[in-house]
């Protein structure tokens, strides 16, 4: 499975490593080195919750790209940030 986090100030992450910067291009730089050519494998994209909508976007327009079709999505509050 491949969990790619998009972090609060709109960077990402692919199964906990952070990556250099948060472009579409290194995103889908470093999913095609943890995929190599399988594209069934299950993918979570957990975006904190303070996330920008854009970086989810991007995110899933990334996987959907690349042909993942099984992308599971999931919300992050940090437990220690201040609710509504």
């Amino acid at each position: 499975a491949i969990v790619v986090t998009v972090t609060p100030g709109g960077g990402y992450r692919v199964n906990e490593r952070d990556l250099v910067n948060a472009s579409a291009d290194t995103l889908r730089a470093a999913l095609l080195k943890v995929a190599g050519d399988e594209r069934g494998a299950p993918v979570t994209l957990r975006a904190d919750g303070r996330a920008t909508h854009q970086s989810v976007v991007t995110a899933m327009d990334v996987l959907g790209k690349l042909g993942f079709a099984e992308i599971n999505i999931a919300t992050v509050n940090d437990a220690g940030a201040a609710g509504p």
